[in-house]
């Protein structure tokens, strides 16, 4: 993992939450305004104006306050892979597009800064509710207040959230988290935006997050970073450390972590 100076941690979160809070002005302007969107895969996968203009207002402050670094993101002409050497950005102009287009609050605008791979600042602001929420190396913020993943390890106690897309190829995978949660955990969020939800892991308001299946990067890698500054833990089905580039995330307070995958991979007939 890389190693950045306090000074450089400190700037770079400043720039992500600079750089999130001028998307989501931009957003805001548009939001339950009744504007149209255009569809990618299809009518559950949206794609609006509002999500082009955030991203190219970020990327302009980006580039102007830390030009040395790639850009990946999701909309755009922006790159979509995260390069394994040097700096990078990767940017989700709105998580939760889904819940913008039809007017419901939840969804942020999430950015996170990548050396060689690996998280160093991120920021996931959520405009709708007023909550912004920023991470450097080992330090999770909640509107300027420092938070922690939760303690909690009784299961029937445990709040969790499934972060899948909804490919048709996905739908067996998120029928099995979605049963396991309700038959052996205590209560499910389904929040329709995996950086917000991890962001809460993060903060300790829910206590864990899960995808079985691949999720990209402007999906997930800011998030990752704030449940690991927070406190928690974050790897792949396996156990093994999660990456952008992982087939599977399971985000925890780190307290339930071993006992959450054990019970996935026995669901899912893993091995």
């Amino acid at each position: 993992m890389n190693e950045i100076d306090e000074e450089t941690a400190a700037g770079l979160r400043s720039i992500a939450r600079e750089a999130a809070e001028s998307g989501a002005e931009i957003a805001c302007t548009d939001f339950r305004e009744g504007i149209g969107n255009d569809f990618k895969r299809d009518q559950m996968d949206p794609v609006s104006r509002a999500d082009r203009e955030a991203q190219d207002r970020i990327v302009e402050i980006l580039a102007e306050r830390d030009p040395a670094a790639a850009i990946v993101g999701e909309e755009n002409d922006a790159e979509k892979t995260v390069p394994d050497s040097g700096p990078a950005w990767i940017i989700d102009p709105i998580d939760g597009t889904n819940n913008f287009v039809r007017g419901n609050r939840l969804w942020g605008v999430s950015l996170a800064r990548t050396v060689d791979g690996e998280p160093v600042a991120a920021a996931t602001v959520l405009p709708a509710i007023g909550d912004t929420y920023t991470a450097g190396p080992g330090v999770v913020e909640r509107n300027g207040v420092e938070c922690s993943v939760s303690e909690r390890t009784v299961p029937s106690s445990l709040i969790v959230a499934p972060i899948f897309g909804l490919k048709q190829r996905d739908r067996d995978d998120y029928n099995v988290v979605t049963s396991y949660i309700h038959e052996e955990l205590g209560d499910l969020r389904r929040l329709g935006s995996g950086q917000t939800s991890m962001a809460m892991v993060a903060c300790g308001e829910i206590d864990a997050a899960i995808s079985t299946v691949h999720m990209t990067a402007w999906d997930t890698v800011a998030g990752a970073h704030m449940v690991r500054a927070g406190g928690g833990r974050v790897t792949d089905l396996a156990g093994d450390r999660w990456r952008h580039d992982s087939d599977s995330l399971v985000a925890t307070n780190g307290e339930i972590h071993e006992d959450v995958l054990s019970a996935l991979r026995d669901r899912l007939d893993w091995d």
